[in-house]
């Protein structure tokens, strides 16, 4: 998963709380907090959201001196995470038969990924036993996972936070009779996830071979991960990926993965269309996503011999983009480019050359869409039937103002590609 500009704000916030964990005051947490930001000044859209959160706490964990920020913290969420595990393994044990018992395992382990200090500053431990009963599900391929599971004899366990770890263990228990069971760890302090002493203080040893990636780094990166842990990777029949940092660094990685997290952050939520907060048991690769396509314009004009580019103004979010809007049956794409411009802009146009396509995902009513726009450049023609009410303003931009008014660099690299048409006109 690729880092999304909410990543920033984050990533920063995380640096300052665990700045604050440690102790320190107004004027440490503000030299985190510049350190962070200079750090970022260099950042590239490849990093993912993980990269970027180890790079913040490296910075926080160097000004402050302190390697294991949260050492005393995830000593207390596994004790009270341990004075949980005999009422959570005995409602487990209450389940009518072993194919109860194992999805009462599974939604135990799922909630508890509710405990990340990463992501939420205040945690107890007892709202877990809430969350399995009223939990809101925005994947679940429990079905799918237990087939799988019938044939796993090989199982690689990536754990997540301290105290969380508790409820991997009740699922674990749950599924190691006659199975090869690998947990693997941090290699070093990293927030609140877990290290090899965390998991042995939960018990994991009883179920499992603990392993670790050799990494202090959020989620895991598998290219410097031990070679051992990359190899046992592609022997696997299953590996179970639990968490926010380890999806952020593995849904792009092969393996029969399946994801079991809470969507906390809406960058996530975004990339597996889920809402935010929703509980996700899923089979990498397993996202149904819907496929639209869409037809815009790059309109421009001469002003004082210099060349102007038409934005419109979206109502509903206020974001300056390209004249845009999807394809209707039966339409060529020239014909959807014309039209949808002419209903956004006011302004019929004659129609130039191809510029280029640019791709995007959202959500929409939990559903997720991958939409493919194609994007010409146009002149004005003359007066249309008028903007949507969809469109807030339209308005005349130079070169310079556009690319400072446009959110979306993909956009932004189609004026740039519409611009070098012009000049060699």
């Amino acid at each position: 998963m690729k880092a999304q500009p909410e990543c920033f704000c984050c990533s920063i916030r995380q640096a300052q709380e665990a700045t604050e964990i440690a102790g320190k005051d107004k004027d440490t947490i503000w030299k985190v907090s510049q350190g962070v930001c200079a750090v970022y000044a260099r950042a590239d859209q490849n990093w993912t959201p993980a990269y970027m959160t180890t790079l913040a706490h490296d910075v926080a964990k160097k000004i402050v001196g302190v390697e294991d920020i949260f050492y005393q913290l995830k000593r207390e969420h596994n004790k009270a995470a341990l004075q949980f595990y005999p009422q959570l393994k005995n409602w487990v044990g209450k389940g009518k038969n072993r194919l109860e018992r194992l999805e009462r395992a599974v939604k135990v382990a799922i909630a508890g990924n509710l405990i990340d200090l990463g992501v939420y500053r205040e945690v107890r431990v007892e709202t877990v036993l809430e969350e399995v009963n009223h939990a809101q599900w925005g994947r679940y391929q429990f079905n799918s996972w237990v087939e799988d599971l019938e044939n796993t004899h090989t199982l690689i366990y990536v754990g997540d936070n301290a105290g969380e770890v508790v409820f991997d263990r009740i699922l674990l228990e749950e599924i190691s009779p006659g199975r090869k069971i690998f947990f693997v760890v941090k290699g070093g302090p990293i927030s609140n996830d877990v290290l090899l002493e965390d998991a042995e203080e939960a018990g994991i040893d009883k179920v499992a071979e603990i392993l670790t990636t050799g990494q202090a780094e959020a989620g895991i990166a598998l290219q410097r991960a031990p070679s051992s842990l990359q190899k046992l990777w592609k022997e696997a029949d299953m590996i179970i990926s639990k968490g926010q940092g380890n999806f952020e660094t593995l849904n792009e990685e092969e393996g029969n993965i399946y994801f079991l997290l809470k969507a906390k952050c809406i960058p996530v939520a975004r990339e597996l269309g889920v809402r935010q907060g929703d509980l996700v048991l899923q089979k990498k690769e397993g996202f149904p996503e819907i496929e639209v396509h869409s037809s815009g314009g790059i309109v421009v004009r001469q002003n004082n011999g210099k060349w102007e580019v038409l934005l419109v103004k979206k109502s509903d979010s206020g974001i300056w983009t390209l004249p845009k809007g999807h394809r209707e049956k039966g339409e060529k794409e020239e014909e959807t480019a014309s039209r949808e411009v002419e209903e956004e802009t006011g302004y019929r146009v004659k129609l130039g050359p191809r510029v280029g396509e640019i791709s995007f995902r959202y959500v929409r009513d939990c559903q997720l869409f991958q939409e493919v726009a194609s994007f010409f450049l146009m002149e004005v023609a003359g007066k249309g039937k008028g903007k949507e009410g969809e469109i807030e303003e339209v308005r005349w931009f130079s070169l310079d103002k556009a690319l400072q008014a446009l959110s979306y660099d993909n956009e932004k690299e189609l004026i740039g590609k519409a611009w070098k048409l012009l000049e060699e006109r």
